[in-house]
């Protein structure tokens, strides 16, 4: 009786029915009847659909269609599932009643629930429903190219595309920037790609065309082909989009080294705009990394001068002026940002951290306490564990880091290779290397626990092990310098295996010409092969750079060797005083003078 008296002929109008976030209260609204209507487009959190556009109502051509009571209970029952968070279930009932009744409503609704649902063949057949049930409202036919794309089938995006852009009311740069967000959230690189260079090619003559393109190849980290895109749109902007492409530029410098070429981009804007200050913030992180701190600090005080509360630009002011060492400077900055939401922990480390540079120990142990949770937690524990094991309380500082609960694998290492450092120091190698073994048994690859366990089994004599961890260290990274020429000099020490020796020295040479201990080696190397004289050109070359007494031992045994002995007694002469601690550089020139080994060991 209710569904007849609602809706008899004498009523001037049926009330419209909407479906979203429908409560236990307003499901009593419910009448049993339905009128196609405009349809507001809603935000979900699939990131398919946007919230920009609201359609006129459009008359319905339909005749209102009366439920029956059975489905009217089936209605309740879903809303009522989707109050308690059971999506899918609710979509698969208001689906087929929406497919069964052909409402417009009702498709609508079930579109909204495929949404909560994440699930794509969901999404994809309510959107199918909603689009043919309602072919003139936009926000089937958006989601309906996104979902194309998802699909790699860019022919069919472009199409639905079309059909949306003819219902659209929104204008053609807003579309452009809204598809480029979404498209970049939701669609595969390669159609979203060439997705966006069709827009490009359709709509050659706006700014949004490439600024969208230039939106989506960021996404998929295609900073060649954004920064190319974002050029375009600068060459067509407007008054209304030169601020909106700069910050964008500034954004994609800031993330894509070398920074000076971002700081020569924008300095022309920046005169032309002072008080652009999200550019302004962006230049001055452009500086810090381009070691321009001095500018930096002068920007970071431009921006502070005219936004005191500019509490972000605040911190990284005090960051660099720790860079500085202006340590006072900083910790004033910083006190200034203590009390602010959000800020507490990253102030609280900062301000351990210039209190430890500054040796005030006890001031640096009460700030690193303060930090409790987040990011900078750990370090925090680490550093205080650093201080007590610097205070001779190792005991302490191994409770420290034993109570450390790092959640995050890189947290994890960091203990263990505190641990090992920690046992170095007190000459335990044993349990060092077993520090390490800790890391490399969660990053086999771990590039710095394989190279000190090397110099730790170097220590204990353990040369199968060394051996080991070096040649590991070269297969992960066949360039890596100092691996290549540990392992070299090795061989050329032992006096084995020098032809392999030489293929890696000469490798870590022409990595690192101008190294001074890989030219030792290599002058070493050809000592031991029993070329002197290019053994003297490698070692002189070392001796230039640096006086080492190392070196000094391989160039006064060459120039032995080459029966310079003067030079040889001249060179020990003028440099055995700076290295009283070596006593085989002390005693060398005697021990040559009393032997006359043609190669004699190091």
């Amino acid at each position: 009786m209710l569904n007849q008296r609602l809706c008899k002929p004498q009523q001037n109008k049926v009330r419209n029915i909407r479906w979203l976030a429908l409560g236990v209260g307003s499901l009593l609204l419910l009448t049993g009847c339905f009128q196609k209507e405009a349809l507001i487009s809603g935000e979900d959190s699939s990131g398919l659909v946007v919230a920009e556009e609201v359609v006129p109502a459009v008359e319905s051509k339909e005749q209102v269609i009366p439920l029956k009571a059975g489905d009217m209970y089936q209605i309740l029952v879903a809303e009522m599932m989707a109050l308690k968070g059971f999506e899918a279930q609710a979509f698969d009932i208001i689906f087929k009643l929406a497919y069964k009744i052909r409402s417009p409503d009702l498709a609508e609704r079930a579109f909204q629930l495929s949404m909560k649902t994440y699930d794509a063949q969901k999404i994809e057949v309510a959107t199918s429903l909603w689009r043919e049930i309602s072919p003139n409202v936009t926000t089937p036919w958006r989601a309906s190219f996104l979902i194309a794309l998802r699909q790699n089938d860019v022919k069919k995006a472009l199409s639905d595309w079309e059909r949306y852009r003819g219902l659209s009311k929104i204008p053609l740069e807003q579309d452009l920037l809204l598809a480029a967000q979404k498209v970049g959230a939701s669609s595969p690189s390669e159609p979203g790609l060439v997705f966006m260079k069709a827009l490009v090619k359709k709509y050659p003559d706006t700014w949004a065309s490439y600024f969208s393109m230039g939106l989506v190849a960021d996404a998929f980290n295609q900073f060649d082909v954004a920064l190319d895109a974002l050029e375009k749109a600068r060459a067509r902007q407007t008054e209304d989009s030169e601020s909106k492409i700069h910050q964008f530029l500034a954004k994609l410098y800031l993330q894509n080294p070398p920074a000076e070429r971002g700081i020569s981009e924008l300095e022309g804007y920046l005169k032309k705009y002072p008080k652009d200050w999200l550019v302004q913030e962006r230049m001055a992180r452009l500086e810090v990394q381009a070691s321009r701190y001095d500018a930096a600090t002068v920007r970071y005080n431009l921006i502070l001068n005219a936004e005191p509360n500019a509490y972000t630009s605040r911190l990284s002011l005090a960051l660099v002026q720790i860079e500085q060492k202006n340590f006072k400077q900083a910790e004033k900055n910083l006190l200034k940002v203590e009390d602010q939401k959000g800020y507490s922990d990253v102030v609280n480390y900062y301000l351990g951290l210039i209190n430890q540079e500054m040796k005030a120990t006890d001031k640096a142990l009460s700030y690193f306490e303060r930090v409790k949770l987040g990011p900078y937690y750990v370090d925090a524990q680490l550093h205080q564990a650093e201080m007590h094991f610097s205070k001779e309380a190792p005991d302490h500082a191994f409770e420290i880091l034993n109570r450390i609960e790092g959640k995050q694998v890189r947290d994890i290492l960091k203990v263990h290779r505190a641990k090992a450092i920690f046992y170095s120091e007190l000459s335990q190698p044993e349990r060092a290397i077993e520090a390490y073994n800790e890391i490399l048994a969660l990053a086999p690859n771990h590039m710095g626990a394989l190279m000190n366990q090397a110099m730790l089994f170097y220590d204990l004599k353990q040369l199968d092990s060394y051996v080991a961890n070096l040649k590991r260290v070269i297969e992960i990274d066949p360039n890596e310098a100092d691996a290549l020429n540990a392992l070299g000099y090795h061989y050329a020490e032992r006096n084995e295996n020098l032809a392999e020796a030489e293929v890696l020295l000469q490798r870590a040479y022409e990595l690192n010409p101008e190294s001074y201990y890989i030219l030792d080696s290599v002058g070493w190397l050809y000592f031991q092969k029993g070329q002197y004289a290019l053994a003297k050109t490698y070692l002189q070359k070392a001796l230039d750079i640096q006086m080492d007494d190392e070196v000094l031992i391989h160039m006064i045994r060459t120039h032995w060797q080459l029966g310079e002995r003067e030079q040889a007694r001249a060179l020990w002469q003028k440099n055995h005083k700076d290295f009283l601690q070596n006593e085989t550089l002390q005693g060398l020139i005697k021990a040559l003078e009393s032997t006359n080994l043609e190669s004699p060991a190091n």
